[in-house]
């Protein structure tokens, strides 16, 4: 049985920023992957606000210039009320792939001395004495691995968060993305959202990315499909966007809706030795759904309690709950939004544009 100071559960931006802070404090770090890295991610790949830039720079740095796609840079995002109106919000957005981005992370956390396994599946999770054992499987073999911390950074369907809080219910909202060959008669440097009436509540997106046309939508979990087609359809009769019978590639992800649980603390993420951070935390803005910049965020904010932890010989999550206490805070100044939005839509629309432009503008200045 292996022995190590912490281990981290999930390989996205959350989980890189925590292994390495930890490693850098000298503390024996795994952390684990269920596929195989790199991996492609549903995800529109902005680097949304000062909040998330500013964190990928002090902790790894500038982003190489291979990492960001074409446009490297967008600049800014048009909310589109077809029938009504547009409104335009500039900001400067750096744009990557997720694949990439998450992997050039993964990498930089290794050269600390992060151990990485890829491929590698958590099994079964429980606590013995002070500490916990974990056992993984990986390549058809299982291992048991015994440490004092491990931090959840394992996305919407957390395994380590059930384990935590095995009747807890998350509803979940899920992505789609599709992407094709082509382009349409819009704006390539700006991010655009659609958002008919007709489809309310649901809206979709489009952005170019070198080559590519990406379409997203969000929707119920079993409904976006269904979206999607009505999303192509839309372009298609009003931008004469020919959409090939297969995508060049498609996925799906889920979110978590758990904004009121963590606002009202029906939910606190964290017991005892076990953090949970971006997603697996419910850290995903609402609105815009951004979650890079909360994950960094909650990342780093996880090492650190650690690292407060071992040196007052307290548990960690007192020090963690208190970390996160502001983005907790963000998330209720944010969600106001949301219902203001559904409202604005059952009366017509006509302010929507104006609406979607002030809820992300707000984002970006507390994210």
């Amino acid at each position: 049985m292996e022995k190590i100071d912490v281990i981290v559960v999930g390989a996205g931006p959350s989980g890189s920023a925590a292994a390495k802070k930890c490693a850098q404090y000298g503390l024996r770090t795994l952390m684990l992957e269920k596929r195989q890295l790199p991996r492609n991610k549903v995800c529109s790949g902005m680097i949304m606000g000062p909040v998330a830039q500013s964190l990928i720079k002090q902790e790894f740095g500038d982003i190489p210039e291979n990492i960001l796609s074409q446009p490297r840079c967008l600049k800014g995002f048009i909310f589109h009320v077809p029938g009504i109106g547009s409104k335009r919000l500039e900001s400067v957005t750096p744009l990557t792939w997720r694949r990439d981005l998450d992997y050039w992370m993964n990498l930089k956390a290794q050269s600390e001395g992060v151990k990485i396994w890829q491929a590698a599946r958590a099994v079964s999770l429980k606590h013995i004495g002070q500490s916990y054992l974990l056992k993984v499987e990986k390549d058809s073999v299982e291992y048991e691995i015994e440490t004092k911390f491990i931090i959840g950074a394992d996305g919407a369907t957390s395994f380590v968060r059930r384990f935590l809080f095995p009747d807890l219910r998350v509803r979940h909202a899920q992505t789609y993305q599709e992407c094709h060959w082509g382009e349409l008669e819009l704006e390539k440097e700006y991010f655009h959202w659609f958002f008919p009436i007709e489809y309310s509540p649901s809206s979709f997106t489009v952005h170019h990315k070198d080559d590519l046309l990406v379409v997203d939508v969000t929707g119920r979990v079993g409904q976006t499909k269904e979206l999607m087609r009505c999303a192509r359809d839309f372009l298609a009769s009003n931008f004469g966007f020919t959409f090939a019978q297969k995508p060049v590639w498609k996925g799906g992800c889920l979110e978590p809706i758990m904004y009121r649980a963590l606002t009202s603390h029906l939910f606190l993420p964290a017991r005892e030795n076990i953090l949970l951070v971006g997603d697996a935390a419910g850290f995903l803005l609402p609105v815009t759904g951004e979650g890079i910049g909360a994950a960094l965020k909650s990342g780093i904010l996880a090492a650190e309690s650690i690292i407060e932890a071992l040196e007052s010989g307290e548990p960690s999550d007192t020090a963690y709950l208190a970390r996160v206490r502001d983005i907790v805070n963000m998330f209720r100044e944010i969600y106001p939004y949301f219902d203001r939005i559904v409202e604005e839509t059952r009366a017509g629309g006509q302010s929507l544009a104006t609406l979607l432009c002030d809820a992300y503008q707000s984002t970006l200045r507390i994210f």
